[in-house]
């Protein structure tokens, strides 16, 4: 895209002439185009399409719910459409000025605790969304039917979904689908249902690469914030999975302080047990988006060690 679409500029405010966009963009990935937009020269806003409604909806939405949970934690919803032509869809948020990696202990503890008022501040009466919109993990389109249970939540909107989705990208695996059976009728209520749950706001999809860090423009204070959310109501403990599985968080700085301020749940010493369940949803999720290999192996791996201390039968 060289110029704006006409249906992105009548979104924003004032003359279309003020807006232009950079002679590079940031990715050009399945997931996706991303780039920002300048106003009379300055960078402005940040801007993503892509042919995927969903995709697009999904993260107008999470900016939406999380920048109302807690204001400045994410980027600022300004507006989101689809292209005159039809041909894509588009969302525009506030620009991050000076967006970088997130890394140090002052960073981590404020993510920790940012993150820990997006868990608490942010309640709803069901699992999932309450209009049941489609959003995407990465390019996987997730169903969010609005339920009450948590653990029928995951177990059929969340692991049954991505096993059936992993082998429709790589093909069937009787093994996997067997084990990926038992995991969801014997594990996830072994696991869940003794649990006291109740729906929080997650970001999703909280891996390293998601979050960073800015200035804060008065103070000059670092600041965390998130982005490329799939936010959906969820058990809080969900959120960790995915930031265990590739790391950068570290025990000493992010998870002491968000433990100080949401406590591990009960049954304690299930804990571990069950991010590794909550961990298992995106190592599945990676092996249909990426192929099978090594995230097929990792998904095996934990429904095994899952199996072997809860399955049933």
């Amino acid at each position: 895209m060289s110029a704006l679409d006409p249906a992105i500029l009548s979104a924003l405010p004032g003359p279309s002439t003020d807006y232009t966009l950079p002679s590079s963009i940031y990715s050009n990935a399945s997931f996706g185009t991303t780039t920002h937009i300048n106003k009379s020269g300055v960078p402005t806003y940040f801007l993503k399409y892509a042919r995927s409604k969903s995709l697009i909806t999904g993260e107008y939405r999470a900016l939406q719910l999380i920048s109302r949970a807690v204001p400045g934690f994410c980027p600022v919803p300004v507006a989101s459409g689809q292209f005159g032509d039809g041909s894509r869809y588009f969302v525009v948020a506030s620009f991050l000025k000076d967006l970088r990696s997130g890394s140090g202990r002052v960073w981590e503890r404020k993510l920790a605790e940012q993150l820990a008022r997006l868990h608490t501040a942010a309640t709803n009466d069901w699992y999932g969304l309450p209009d049941g919109l489609v959003t995407c993990c990465g390019a996987t389109e997730l169903p969010n039917p609005p339920t009450k249970s948590w653990p029928e939540f995951y177990g059929v909107h969340r692991l049954r979904f991505i096993l059936d989705e992993c082998m429709r990208a790589n093909g069937r695996d009787s093994e996997l689908d067997r084990m990926g059976d038992q995991v969801v009728q014997e594990v996830v209520p072994r696991l869940l249902d003794p649990v006291k749950s109740s729906p929080s706001l997650v970001h999703g999809d909280l891996w390293a690469g998601n979050a960073g860090a800015i200035d804060d423009p008065d103070t000059g204070e670092i600041v965390p914030v998130i982005y490329d959310s799939c936010a959906f109501y969820a058990d809080s403990e969900f959120e960790l999975g995915i930031m265990r599985m590739f790391g950068g968080f570290s025990s000493g700085g992010f998870y002491k302080r968000y433990h100080e301020l949401v406590p591990e749940k009960e049954p304690k010493d299930e804990y571990e047990d069950r991010i590794r369940l909550y961990r298992l949803f995106h190592e599945l999720n990676h092996a249909a988006l990426f192929g099978g290999g090594s995230y097929v192996a990792q998904a095996k791996s934990s429904m095994r060690s899952l199996i072997r201390k809860y399955g049933q039968s």
